[in-house]
């Protein structure tokens, strides 16, 4: 695969149009992301095309007085963890900083962050070399620089590259996406890490600064007393939720087994499912014709029948084969007795503890249950205040933090686990895939034949729909 990459990348670092050279950057930039194949950063390009941005335009003037701080996030969702990351962090400064966000951001996202920043800036660029003046401009008026960023904004990369070429200016990489590739390492004075998963593959990487464990801040919530469980009753209430893609069964570890498992040792027991669209989960199916009304899938659920339903519940049980990151430690923190499989993908917070290798010690786990200290390590690690300590004393004063996950939860998980091998299973982007389709064609089919069944699926009919709009359109003019 990184074979059939090299014709893109070349032509990201020696394209004759610069333009052209910072759209492939941004295609390489997704390619690498949604396809692990061992590369989690490319500074040499970050490097190149800052360093041609710099000869090609106009240079800046330093600014004679300077703003303290600026958040930069590439788009911003109502849902989403990675704005509201953004939206915590923001609000730990004793002063409100600034906002600008690069691409896009849906309207009440837009109106819940103007309640958060001072001043929220829009860009709308003609073209990507636009974007990397625009962003320049408004970042020449900041001593402080946080990025949010897409894992393919090379825009704001450059953009950064360049003042730092005229003035100082100091650069906080918030890596959100830590399990794959992302712009950024040659720019940031402190990379921020989130877990113990990103902090492994972040020794893999040319990181210019200082790598500081953050962690992700979880809600102060005030656990609920909550009466023991009596293990031995028939009737136990289990209840998990999170995204179809962390449940999909990938490379033998699938969540069925100790579904089976719970309702067989429980049975008259209940196991809600939330976030899951029941039609397209195939392994589902032979679940739900055995347990029938035992087994409840909600696609969606409004948050207070959300909040009441998981108040319920006697048990919250992780998501698996893929964890739902520090959602399963908000639910440890409000009172609810937290179980679940070891992930592969792991160490976003001290609640991994409560886990287990395999489906009789879950069970096990049910019958004596003990969070082992994981409500304490949990504050120490993910709590809103200790975050901000962190957060704050490395922005401000240039402290890094050491802290390491892997001394509260021993490491037991495969950074290897999400490679490529035989097919790509995460979904490429349709527009991203055209691009492609029409720049490299070879790179296009290297790609498209080992997508996976799922993947293969999901492109033909994104690709069969934009043909009906744009046919349908057609005739409308006619």
């Amino acid at each position: 695969m990184k074979t059939l990459l090299q014709p893109l990348r070349e032509k990201v670092l020696t394209g004759q149009d610069f333009n052209e050279s910072l759209k492939a950057a941004e295609i390489y930039g997704s390619l690498l992301h949604m396809i692990d194949i061992g590369q989690y950063d490319d500074p040499q390009i970050e490097i190149t095309l800052t360093n041609r941005a710099n000869d090609t335009l106009p240079a800046i003037i330093e600014p004679e007085t300077t703003k303290d701080c600026l958040h930069i996030i590439s788009e911003a969702f109502i849902i989403g963890g990675h704005t509201r990351l953004m939206e915590k962090l923001g609000n730990m400064h004793d002063l409100r900083p600034d906002l600008l966000i690069t691409r896009r951001a849906d309207a009440k996202a837009r109106t819940r962050l103007n309640d958060v920043f001072s001043q929220v800036y829009e860009i709308a660029p003609e073209s990507p070399l636009d974007a990397v003046v625009k962003i320049r401009d408004i970042c020449n008026r900041y001593q402080r620089i946080v990025l949010h960023i897409h894992f393919d904004d090379i825009a704001t990369v450059v953009a950064c590259g360049l003042i730092k070429k005229v003035r100082p200016l100091s650069v906080y990489f918030v890596n959100h996406a830590d399990h794959a590739f992302t712009y950024g390492s040659s720019i940031a004075d402190f990379y921020f890490q989130l877990s113990s998963y990103g902090a492994r593959l972040d020794l893999t990487k040319t990181i210019a600064g200082q790598t500081s464990f953050l962690g992700i801040p979880v809600a102060d919530i005030k656990p609920e007393s909550q009466p023991p469980v009596e293990s031995g009753k028939p009737s136990l209430h289990f209840f998990s939720s999170g995204s179809a893609m962390k449940f999909r069964p990938f490379r033998g570890a699938n969540m069925s087994p100790l579904i089976n498992r719970l309702l067989t040792a429980w049975p008259e027991g209940i196991f809600t499912l939330v976030g899951i669209n029941f039609a397209g989960n195939v392994w589902l199916w032979p679940l739900k014709l055995r347990f029938g009304k035992r087994l409840q899938i909600l696609r969606l659920l409004p948050y207070d029948q959300f909040i009441a339903r998981s108040r319920e519940a006697d048990f919250y049980v992780d998501s698996y084969p893929f964890p739902g990151g520090t959602a399963f430690a908000e639910q440890v923190l409000s009172g609810k007795r937290g179980i679940g499989l070891t992930s592969n993908v792991q160490g976003y917070s001290p609640a991994d503890k409560l886990k287990r290798q395999s489906v009789e010690e879950v069970v096990n786990s049910i019958k004596n249950y003990d969070d082992e200290g994981a409500y304490e390590e949990i504050l120490m690690v993910n709590g809103y205040n200790e975050v901000k300590a962190r957060y704050l004393a490395c922005v401000y004063a240039g402290e890094r933090s050491s802290l390491d996950m892997e001394n509260l939860v021993p490491w037991t998980g495969d950074t290897d686990y999400l490679k490529v091998r035989k097919s790509i299973f995460m979904p490429v982007y349709p527009l991203v895939m055209r691009y492609v389709y029409h720049h490299h064609r070879k790179l296009f089919w290297g790609i498209y034949l080992r997508f996976s069944l799922f993947n293969k699926t999901y492109f033909t009919l994104n690709t069969c729909k934009a043909l009906v709009v744009k046919v349908v359109r057609f005739f409308k003019k006619k």
